[in-house]
C-alpha cells in the first residue's frame, strides 16, 4: 500500500475549525476512517481520491496527501480580496471560492460552487441525527435552518426547488447488497409540493423517500404503495426482518414535508 504519512490533512482540519466528525462528512467518510486517513493508514483508492478532490478542489492533492507542491491549485488560486468563505455551518467554512464561481438559483433555495466547466458543487442543509428531533418544529424557523450545517453534492447542472440533507440511522434500510442505504449514510433529496401529494408519487423514478412525519419524525424508506384518493403510503424497509422492520401505513394528514432522494452519498 502506498503511504502518505506526511499529509496534511490535520493542518487544514484545524485551520477551517472543524472537528473530526465535521471534517469526515466533508468527506463523505466515518470519523473512524478519517482516523486512519490521517494517520495515513487508510488505502486511498480511486473512489476516495475522488472524494477528497471533490470536497477540496481549490487544494493541491499531491500537497493534501503527500506534502508536496503548492497549496492551492494553480488554475484555481484566487486573490484573497476577492473570495469568499464556504460555510458549513457555525462560521466554518471547507474554503475560499471566488464570488465569480457563487451562484444561488433565483428563489435562493440552493447555492453552487463552480469546480469546473459544467461541474459544481450544490450546497444543502444538514439534518444531522441530533438534530432531527429539533427539525420537526424548526423546518420553518429560518434561524433554526441558518444553524444547520452544510452538505455538498457534485451536480452537472443548476437545480431548482428546495433540497435538504439527511444523516441516516440504523438498519432498516440496509439488505447486504449495495442497494443499501448505510447507517451513518447522508441522503439529499428535492422537496415534493404538497399540492403534487394529490398526484402518484412517481415511484418507478425514485426509489427512496424521505418523511418528515408529525409523530414519528424523518422516515427514510421506499414507497410500495400510494394510495392516492385515501391519502394514505405504504412504507417499505429493505432490510429482510420483517418481525423487526415490518411495512407500515401513514397517511398525508400527519405528514409535513416528503422529499424524493436524488443522492446518497456513503459513509465509508
Amino acid at each position: 500500500m502506498e503511504t502518505y504519512l506526511n499529509n496534511n490533512f490535520e493542518v487544514l482540519r484545524l485551520e477551517m475549525k472543524v472537528t473530526n466528525r465535521e471534517f469526515a462528512a466533508i468527506l463523505g467518510v466515518r470519523e473512524q476512517v478519517y482516523s486512519r486517513i490521517k494517520k495515513g493508514e487508510y488505502p486511498i483508492g480511486l473512489t476516495m481520491k475522488t472524494r477528497i478532490e471533490n470536497a477540496f478542489p481549490q487544494v493541491n492533492y499531491d500537497w493534501l496527501l503527500y506534502n508536496r507542491g503548492n497549496r492551492e491549485k494553480r488554475e484555481s488560486f484566487v486573490q484573497s480580496d476577492a473570495v469568499s468563505m464556504v460555510n458549513v455551518g457555525n462560521g466554518k467554512s471547507i474554503g475560499y471560492f471566488s464570488d465569480e464561481v457563487k451562484f444561488m438559483d433565483e428563489n435562493k433555495n440552493n447555492i453552487f460552487f463552480e469546480v469546473s466547466p459544467g461541474r459544481y458543487l450544490m450546497q444543502t442543509k444538514l439534518v444531522t441525527e441530533k438534530a432531527k428531533a429539533g427539525y420537526l418544529s424548526g423546518f420553518s424557523d429560518s434561524e433554526y435552518m441558518d444553524e444547520l450545517p452544510a452538505h455538498f453534492i457534485t451536480v452537472n447542472e443548476f437545480h431548482r426547488g428546495v433540497y435538504r440533507s439527511f444523516e441516516v440511522s440504523g438498519d432498516s434500510m440496509t439488505d447486504g447488497t449495495d442497494a443499501s442505504v448505510l447507517d451513518g449514510d447522508i441522503v439529499t433529496g428535492r422537496l415534493i409540493k404538497r399540492e403534487l401529494w394529490l398526484s402518484k408519487f412517481h415511484t418507478h423514478k425514485y426509489r427512496y423517500w424521505v418523511i418528515v412525519h408529525r409523530y414519528e419524525g424523518v422516515i427514510i424508506k421506499e414507497i410500495s404503495h400510494h394510495d392516492v384518493e385515501k391519502g394514505i403510503l405504504t412504507l417499505h424497509s429493505l432490510n429482510a426482518d420483517k418481525v423487526k422492520y415490518p411495512d407500515f401505513t401513514i397517511t398525508l394528514d400527519d405528514v409535513d414535508q416528503i422529499f424524493n432522494v436524488v443522492d446518497i452519498s456513503r459513509s465509508l
